[in-house]
């Protein structure tokens, strides 16, 4: 593709860089869509036949203590594979943050199939760093809130130097915390990015979660835009 149509990230972040981004993406992520899509029906099926089955007993003529462990034992064997669906889905949510700080690094297009090969490649480092954050914004939340949404906000940043930088796990969660509270932009970038969110949950709110597959889409790609616009990320 001619490298004219790309958008450097030395532009201006905004909704018209971030469309011209997203159409030269369209179907990386509307595959990414439809794996996510792919892997709920998938679960709500073995969910709906386990479910099924656990409360079947109750309907028979047997006890109702053999119902009461049938279904212990159907949550019991849906617990896991909830784990699982939740893991995978993670993810690949996480993908739509990948793909565009893979674009701005490489200035190149991503194909489809490049964030699942970068996921599969680095699939323990992606673990360890997602564990990792899902403890420190889980401790966040739990102590006086605002450490879980100071955490909160360093996602994008975080995602781009795991996937981008040679940097262990730990370095670029501190690294993400310094870049983004020791900026001179750090109130913009903030402020910003809130924004950003608040428009996704508008429309999605308003199309019943379908301009979910454009809108988050572009909400990765503008905050990543911004990101280096900011000298966030450098």
């Amino acid at each position: 593709m001619d490298s004219q149509l790309l958008i450097s990230k030395e532009k201006e972040a905004n909704l018209q860089t971030s469309w011209k981004i997203y159409k030269l993406h369209w179907k990386t992520f509307l595959s990414l869509t439809g794996f996510i899509f792919i892997i709920f029906v998938i679960y709500f099926l073995l969910d709906l036949i386990l479910s099924t089955l656990g409360i079947a007993p109750l309907f028979s003529v047997d006890s109702y203590t053999y119902g009461a462990g049938s279904i212990i034992a159907s949550w019991l064997a849906r617990f896991p594979i909830y784990l699982v669906y939740l893991l995978i889905t993670s993810l690949l949510t996480m993908l739509f943050m990948v793909v565009p700080s893979l674009y701005f690094t490489r200035n190149e297009i991503i194909t489809w199939k490049v964030p699942y090969q970068v996921l599969i490649k680095n699939i323990i480092r992606y673990f360890l760093a997602g564990f990792l954050f899902t403890v420190a914004l889980t401790l966040g939340y739990l102590f006086c809130i605002i450490p879980g949404i100071l955490i909160t906000f360093i996602t994008p940043v975080y995602v781009n130097k795991i996937t981008c930088s040679k940097m262990s796990i730990t370095e670029s969660f501190s690294s993400s915390f310094q870049s983004v509270f020791r900026s001179k932009n750090t109130f913009p970038f903030l402020g910003l990015q809130l924004l950003a969110v608040i428009l996704y949950l508008l429309v999605t709110t308003c199309t019943c979660s379908i301009g979910a597959i454009i809108a988050l889409p572009m909400l990765s790609i503008y905050v990543q835009h911004m990101a280096y616009n900011k000298g966030i990320l450098n």
